[in-house]
C-alpha cells in the first residue's frame, strides 16, 4: 500500500485527477498504459464535471470492468461481476457516506475545492485497496507483469 501512496501522490502532482489516478493503479497492475482509456477518464472526474457522483465511484466499477467485463463480440462478462460491482459500490456508500455525507463529488469536497487536497488522494487510495481485494478474493489477478493482489 506504500507504493500505491507514493504513486497517488506523484500522479496527483502530475494533474491527474481521482478518476485518471485509480485507472492508471489498475493499468500498472496490469502492466498496461492505455493513453486514450486514460483521456476518457476527464469524462469522470470531478463527479462527470458537475460534482455528480464520485470519479473514484464511477472508475472503481470501471476498473472491476476491466477485469471481469465483456471484451469483444464472442465473449463473455464474468457471471460475478454484478456482484463485484454491488460490493464495491456497498463499499463506497458506506465508506464516502459515513465519511462525507454522500457519494457524490459535491458532498465529498462539500463545495470547497480546498477539501480535494485533504480528501481525494485518500479515497482514492482506499478505493483502490477495496478494488484489489475483492479482485483478489475473487481469483482475478493481472494478465500482465503485475499483479493485482499485491494492492
Amino acid at each position: 500500500m506504500q507504493d500505491h501512496a507514493f504513486r497517488v501522490a506523484e500522479l496527483s502532482l502530475q494533474g491527474f485527477t481521482c478518476s485518471h489516478i485509480l485507472l492508471q493503479l489498475g493499468l500498472d497492475a496490469l502492466g498496461r498504459e492505455n493513453p486514450d482509456l486514460m483521456r476518457a477518464m476527464s469524462g469522470l472526474a470531478l463527479g462527470m464535471g458537475n460534482g455528480l457522483d464520485c470519479g473514484v465511484l464511477t472508475v472503481g466499477c470501471c476498473l472491476l470492468g476491466l477485469y471481469a467485463g465483456k471484451s469483444g463480440r464472442d465473449d463473455d462478462a464474468d457471471a460475478r461481476l454484478p456482484l463485484l460491482l454491488e460490493e464495491f459500490t456497498e463499499w463506497f456508500r458506506d465508506e464516502a457516506g459515513a465519511r462525507f455525507g454522500g457519494i457524490r463529488c459535491a458532498d465529498i469536497m462539500g463545495n470547497d475545492p480546498q477539501r480535494k487536497v485533504e480528501r481525494c488522494p485518500a479515497l482514492t487510495l482506499a478505493a483502490a485497496g477495496k478494488v484489489f481485494e475483492i479482485l483478489e478474493a475473487n481469483g482475478f489477478g493481472s494478465e500482465g507483469d503485475g499483479d493485482a493482489s499485491r494492492y
